[in-house]
């Protein structure tokens, strides 16, 4: 049993040794600036951020991967149509929005779609993290897009493996808007 603890305490002492700094800093600035209010739907992109417009729902479960968690708050940020987080010379994310999951663990956000970095050799992808709602804080793997070539055949083999909580997703198009689901597990204890 102390040999379990031990190792237990170890593991989660290293992956919050292994976080960023910048990240942290970057992510604690965000979160003094979250809105008062949240609902379950949230504008990440204004109206007026060029883009392809895109709606990511989804739904946050509980570690057991079958009951939603109410009340947990989903933090989204992304880079813009040219592949940036933000402008030169500011830290942290321009593109960020919170959604607050209802009962049924469902969340919304209207963005854009993001663009890969200007390197052009990182998928594009939309960074999430979550917290509250009786749920430890934590950050989800990014979640990627199906039809973007910059996929390789192993970021597309390990999420079939996690079926409907993997981070590649099929975007659906409805007229000018693409549509992509992305549920989310929830891990057992806090990553950062």
């Amino acid at each position: 049993m102390k040999l379990r603890l031990c190792l237990l305490l170890g593991l989660l002492a290293g992956s919050l040794q292994a976080q960023d700094p910048d990240w942290v800093r970057d992510w604690d600035a965000a979160q003094r600036q979250r809105p008062e209010h949240l609902t379950s739907k949230s504008r990440i992109a204004p109206k007026s951020e060029p883009g392809d417009v895109m709606v990511v729902r989804g739904h946050v479960f509980k570690a057991d991967g079958s009951t939603p968690a109410e009340g947990a708050i989903v933090f989204a940020y992304h880079t813009d149509a040219k592949g940036l987080y933000n402008q030169k010379g500011k830290p942290g994310w321009r593109l960020r929005g919170w959604a607050v999951t209802d009962k049924s663990g469902a969340y919304e956000f209207t963005t854009i779609r993001p663009a890969p970095y200007p390197s052009g050799t990182v998928p594009a992808h939309i960074h999430l993290t979550v917290e509250g709602g009786g749920l430890p804080r934590q950050w989800t793997e990014e979640f990627r897009f199906a039809d973007d070539p910059r996929l390789s055949k192993s970021d597309i083999e390990h999420s079939q493996k996690e079926g409907k909580f993997g981070n590649v997703r099929s975007v659906r198009r409805d007229g000018d808007t693409q549509h992509v689901e992305f549920d989310i597990r929830s891990k057992r204890v806090a990553d950062f």
